[in-house]
């Protein structure tokens, strides 16, 4: 067997970018900013209990039910302070390491791993964490009523095998060179199978228990979490109580950092996020390949109307001036982009999507139009009530309305437009995707594969599906942007979505913050974090 750090050698860095040298160096990443990466070497110690980190999100984690933490920008770091991970992916070294596994070797061809767990972790209700916590928790990924966001990956494993109390084997469909990723994110965040069963999953989602470094304490939906430290934490004395809080847009978020109403925030946007960067904040920045996207309903949830018919979703994304809406957002700050993969990326091969064709789009338009006498050209946008979305709205629905479609905005709180968008109650809606360099292609794979956890269009279509699959399985990385190229070309036909441009996320660190560190999709881990007098 191989271990997983020479198992992924083939994989190169993640989009998480350092702004500057681990380990406190100082120094700038470039003229314009003075932003400086938060000092790693340090964390709690029992002599440095005590204090409170606030801290701002974007949007809260809805429920603490499994596999609602898969992304920092949907409160991921809530969950994860809860539950730990098997694995984390460490930005600095571009590696997967064990957290809560002790080691995770895989055979030559990456079709089977082997996970050994830390001897001794017990979960916070005292329950020693085993094999079996960890094949449960997978079930219940692949479990199409659980709702993972991970359901994907996690159906990626055929057969999960406990081989004694500490070692789980699991056996793939195909090789699978990124598989730690399916560790080190939601369903790496182990359930203890007993305490799961004796209750109510709606208990569970408001009272969980986890092998992590806090407990929840308090927990108010879509407003503010309270977790305490866990005295039983397997990783040594925890220091802070958290509490998370939403601020509704990035521009209130950082605001109230420098107010000193929070001690870490996270940002969205290329406008509020150069201007933290400019001021000299400590933070962590992560530029993520679409992250600002039109999911378009393909025919999930029964919907029958206009964008079941591609033309209309290509004439959508024909209608985009990604340019001019990056101009009226931030300045001309963003990076625009209807491609799959940021240029920044390794598997960037100068792709492209569907160009801004206004021509074009009106002409697709008037064949839908003429095939469908029923309908007028109308459309429902749905934007969350976030100021820098209000805007994306107002935009894209005038752009729309140029090419021949008639769009009406309809908006609504972060987690009521979360909600919508998982539950494929939508038209057209303002959202965002978070593939990680790591490994983009299980990402692609949830959005655009048929049961798909990030599926949110619910489309079908046979070719896509083999495209994505043809990336997944590429073994290289030349075989890897050769497999994207194809399903960049697919995807320009079908548009399940369409992209906007590449996410800018950066992660403000008070200075007496210490110990925070970052994984993947801009998630923070507090176990070792402390408030520094």
């Amino acid at each position: 067997m191989t271990r997983v750090t020479s198992a992924l050698a083939v994989l190169a860095a993640t989009t998480l970018t350092l702004t500057a040298c681990g380990g406190g160096d100082t120094r700038n990443t470039g003229a314009a900013s003075g932003a400086t990466t938060p000092d790693l070497s340090e964390r709690c110690t029992e002599d440095r209990a005590g204090g409170t980190i606030t801290v701002g999100e974007y949007a809260m984690l809805p429920t603490f039910a499994p596999g609602q933490g898969m992304f920092g920008v949907r409160g991921a770091a809530q969950s994860a302070a809860v539950y730990d991970r098997l694995m984390r992916w460490n930005p600095e070294s571009e590696e997967f390491e064990p957290k809560l596994a002790e080691s995770l070797e895989s055979t030559d061809d990456n079709t089977v791993w082997t996970l050994t767990l830390r001897d001794g972790v017990t979960f916070s209700n005292g329950d020693a964490l085993t094999a079996e916590d960890v094949a449960f928790t997978l079930d219940l990924h692949k479990d199409p009523a659980t709702r993972s966001n991970a359901m994907t990956d996690a159906m990626q494993v055929e057969r999960t095998r406990v081989v004694d109390p500490l070692t789980v084997e699991f056996s793939l469909a195909e090789p699978w060179a990124g598989f730690p990723i399916l560790l080190a994110g939601v369903a790496g965040e182990v359930i203890p199978r007993d305490a799961y069963e004796a209750t109510s999953p709606e208990d569970w989602a408001r009272e969980p228990i986890g092998a992590g470094a806090f407990t929840v304490a308090s927990y108010t939906p879509d407003q503010e979490v309270v977790l305490e430290p866990n005295p039983g934490y397997y990783g040594g004395p925890v220091c802070p109580t958290l509490r998370f809080v939403r601020i509704p847009g990035s521009q209130g978020t950082y605001e109230a950092f420098q107010t000193g109403e929070l001690q870490v925030g996270f940002l969205r946007g290329a406008k509020t996020v150069t201007a933290a960067q400019d001021r000299g904040e400590r933070g962590f920045e992560v530029v993520t390949s679409a992250g600002s996207i039109v999911n378009l309903n393909a025919g999930a949830a029964g919907y029958d109307g206009v964008l079941t018919d591609e033309r209309a979703r290509r004439a959508f994304a024909h209608a985009l001036d990604r340019d001019l809406i990056d101009q009226r957002l931030t300045g001309g700050l963003g990076q625009p982009t209807a491609a799959l993969i940021a240029e920044s990326s390794r598997f960037y091969d100068g792709l492209e999507g569907p160009r801004y064709d206004v021509e074009q789009a009106r002409a697709l338009v008037e064949e839908v139009r003429s095939d469908r006498p029923d309908w007028d050209g109308s459309l429902t946008l749905l934007v969350a009530d976030s100021p820098e979305n209000m805007e994306t709205g107002v935009a894209i629905k005038a752009l729309l309305d140029a090419a021949g479609f008639d769009v009406t905005i309809q908006s609504g709180p972060v987690a009521q437009v979360v909600a919508r968008q998982f539950t494929s109650d939508f038209e057209a809606v303002v959202g965002g995707l978070s593939p990680s360099d790591a490994d983009p292609a299980s990402t692609f794979a949830g959005a655009m594969v048929p049961g798909g956890s990030l599926n949110l269009s619910g489309v079908d279509d046979p070719e896509l599906t083999a495209a994505v699959s043809a990336f997944k399985a590429a073994p290289d990385l030349e075989s890897q942007k050769a497999a994207l190229d194809a399903l960049q070309e697919v995807y320009n036909r079908v548009v399940p979505f369409a992209v906007i441009a590449n996410a800018e996320e950066y992660v403000v660190i008070d200075d007496s913050v210490r110990g925070v560190a970052p994984t993947l999709s801009s998630t923070m881990m507090f176990d070792g974090a402390f408030v520094q007098d």
